[in-house]
């Protein structure tokens, strides 16, 4: 009974993504592996699984000295108490949705009203009532209204992230977002070997997880670090633990500066980044003002991450579309760099299926708990570079888990078409190559592939 049901809902998944997939269609694309890439797999250069699409890392974790740092930045807290909480916070955060716009939110609110009162004008007749009484039924359907907008209407309200909650925060997130902030500027730094950031600028900081991660890979380039976060408190338990959890000692890096506010100033930087913010921001216009002003200080890579939910791919969507609209009649160079391979419409949204354009990752939560098991994290994300674009970047992207079968794989990748598509490889059509290829690509690497549509 349960193989039964396994195979049913394999199945059932099968037939939604033949549905949502344009190649599931009639027509059969002409498939060839980049050139480069099959003679050195000719020549035995590299494995299929080293081809220069996957970007995918393994598990990740924190490192010891910041693990060290932040149980020294938690030893006058009751440590497990703080873990329950920030647990309980990511899985918050992880749900959480945009504010509604004020016209949206009052038209919520009308509608209700008149559903309310539509309920009570079935039941009574108001034509026979006293004034008396029609107020009194009035006050009943705006109590009534009111009720059920609470229970229907998601409430949005701003996180204050005062000393304990930052540190919930600590415990419960950054692990995962550290790992996030490494996979997605691991693939700048192997896609980019030249780029060599000499400064970076985080807005919405945090607790310092975007600093980690760039040092991580640039410590000896970067000489500037500027870290912007509302919270004083967030401020100060990012500088204690690049101070190792003791404030007498001096910080890891050098030239890190913490702002509440972003700088006023011209300066320009080689990364920018905004990751799990725009939530945080009261409304669209904020948040459209914040994504222009973060471009405008972009000298290199703008980095926008956020949940993987529908809500957190939504804004990242929001603000692609704005900078797309935005960047047309620019004389500046630009590109998308990640995910996407094309400046087109998301096709994810043209479907309007709500389905997340989202990718998954493996981390390792900090060792603080009973468990020690790997985690998984779906996240939402654009990168945007100044400058022209490399081939690299109009390779499809694979949008979903390869489904390795026996004697053929399934890729479901966006192409640069902005479409879709699903290919089945197998190496008598596609050739040993490309299949191998194809077989060990993972969600979120690309294929080094041309799909030529016409045939």
């Amino acid at each position: 009974m349960a193989n039964f049901v396994t195979f049913a809902r394999n199945k059932s998944i099968y037939c939604y993504f033949k549905r949502a997939f344009c190649t599931a269609s009639k027509s059969k694309p002409a498939v060839t592996l980049n050139e480069s890439t099959d003679h050195a797999l000719e020549a035995g250069q590299f494995k299929p699984r080293h081809h220069e699409g996957r970007l995918t890392t393994g598990c990740t974790s924190v490192p010891e000295p910041l693990i060290n740092s932040i149980l020294r930045s938690c030893k006058d807290h009751p440590v497990k108490a703080l873990l329950a909480e920030g647990i309980k916070l990511d899985n918050f955060l992880r749900s959480r949705k945009a504010p509604l716009e004020h016209d949206e939110l009052r038209k919520k609110i009308n509608d209700l009203r008149h559903s309310v009162g539509d309920d009570f004008k079935t039941k009574l007749d108001v034509t026979t009532m006293s004034e008396e009484q029609v107020i009194y039924i009035n006050k009943a359907i705006e109590a009534q209204a009111k009720k059920r907008a609470k229970q229907q209407i998601y409430a949005w309200k701003p996180i204050n992230y005062d000393e304990f909650k930052s540190l919930q925060y600590l415990l419960g997130r950054a692990a995962a977002e550290y790992a996030v902030l490494i996979r997605i500027f691991d693939e700048i730094k192997k896609r980019d070997a030249q780029f060599k950031p000499r400064s970076f600028i985080d807005f919405g900081s945090g607790v310092g997880t975007g600093t980690w991660a760039v040092s991580n890979l640039w410590k000896e380039h970067i000489f500037e670090y500027v870290s912007i976060d509302a919270s004083a408190d967030m401020n100060e338990l990012a500088e204690l633990i690049l101070c190792g959890g003791q404030l007498n000692k001096g910080m890891s890096l050098r030239n890190v500066f913490y702002r509440q506010f972003l700088p006023a100033s011209h300066n320009k930087y080689d990364i920018v980044l905004s990751a799990f913010s725009l939530f945080e921001l009261p409304s669209k216009k904020n948040r459209l003002e914040v994504i222009e002003n973060l471009w405008n200080k972009c000298d290199g890579y703008l980095v926008l991450v956020e949940q993987g939910s529908y809500a957190g791919f939504s804004l990242i969507e929001e603000a692609r579309e704005f900078l797309l609209k935005k960047l047309q009649s620019s004389e500046i160079e630009y590109h998308i760099f990640s995910p996407c391979p094309h400046h087109q419409q998301c096709p994810r949204m043209k479907l309007d299926d709500g389905t997340p354009c989202n990718f998954e990752l493996s981390y390792n939560p900090l060792p603080l708990g009973k468990t020690s098991e790997a985690s998984k994290f779906l996240y939402s994300y654009i990168v945007f570079k100044k400058g022209k674009p490399s081939e690299q970047s109009s390779y499809p992207r694979l949008i979903r888990p390869t489904l390795v079968r026996s004697k053929h794989s399934i890729c479901r990748m966006c192409t640069e078409s902005g479409q879709l598509q699903e290919i089945i490889f197998t190496a008598s059509k596609h050739g040993k190559n490309l299949y191998r290829c194809a077989r060990v690509s993972r969600w979120g690497d690309q294929l080094p592939i041309k799909i030529d549509q016409t045939t």
